[in-house]
């Protein structure tokens, strides 16, 4: 009995260390091109205007925009957008 219960103490740490070292997500890749050809900020607020969120951080990760928003009832809305076509790429994990 004592045998058994060593096996499922060293099971459950080796799985809590697995979940402990797990690496973050990286960001996803837009191949966006040169950052000359990318839509400017303002135009990243006009399209998030239209959508009707209210921006609260827009930043640069990779080559894409990183976008912290909320919706109409202040619910967070956190995406990557491509910055040449404004697409939703992913989200951005918390």
């Amino acid at each position: 009995m004592t045998l058994a219960r060593i096996v499922l103490a060293a099971l459950a740490l080796t799985i809590a260390g697995q979940a402990w070292s797990a690496e973050p997500a990286a960001a996803p890749t837009c191949n966006s091109g040169p950052q000359s050809g990318w839509k400017p900020k303002n135009a990243v607020v006009l399209h998030l205007t239209k959508q009707q969120l209210a921006l609260k951080q827009l930043k640069t990760v990779g080559d894409c925009y990183a976008v912290y928003a909320t919706n109409k009832v202040g619910q967070p809305v956190n995406n990557y957008y491509h910055p040449v076509t404004l697409q939703i790429v992913g989200p951005i994990p918390n």
